[in-house]
């Protein structure tokens, strides 16, 4: 299953996520690890500061109202706040894992995402930067 999620960087974690991600240390300890890492550098930041990224999500038994990501929040929460999680497709369609790898059920989603605002963590990196 993907999710679409949308949250905005916690006041003062922005260094903290951009070191997080450079260094690899982001999601680690998770089963999802690598996924961490590459829904940052694909998410996108909207005008408002919101930042939206796709999240893929194996496990089954996390399907279901405020089961979503039960995984990946914990890591989530450590930056980012107002979080808010969207199925990108129906359970009924969702054939789950092993399928749900090479699924295009939110490939319109993602093509529709990457047009939204511009590069997070490019953004992200820049912001820091100039701050230092």
């Amino acid at each position: 299953m993907r999710y679409l999620v949308r949250a905005y960087v916690k006041e003062g974690k922005e260094a903290e996520l951009v070191e997080a991600v450079e260094s690899g240390s982001l999601g680690r300890g998770s089963i999802a690890y690598p996924t961490y890492i590459k829904c940052m550098k694909s998410a996108r930041l909207l005008d408002d500061g919101q930042v939206r990224w796709i999240e893929p999500c194996y496990c089954r038994e996390a399907f279901g109202p405020g089961g979503e990501l039960l995984e990946e929040l914990p890591y989530w929460r450590a930056y980012f706040e107002d979080i808010d999680i969207r199925y990108t497709t129906t359970l009924e369609k969702c054939e789950g894992y092993p399928s749900c790898g090479s699924c295009d059920c939110s490939e319109k989603l993602e093509a529709k995402l990457n047009r939204m605002g511009r590069n997070f963590f490019t953004e992200l990196q820049e912001s820091v930067k100039s701050r230092a």
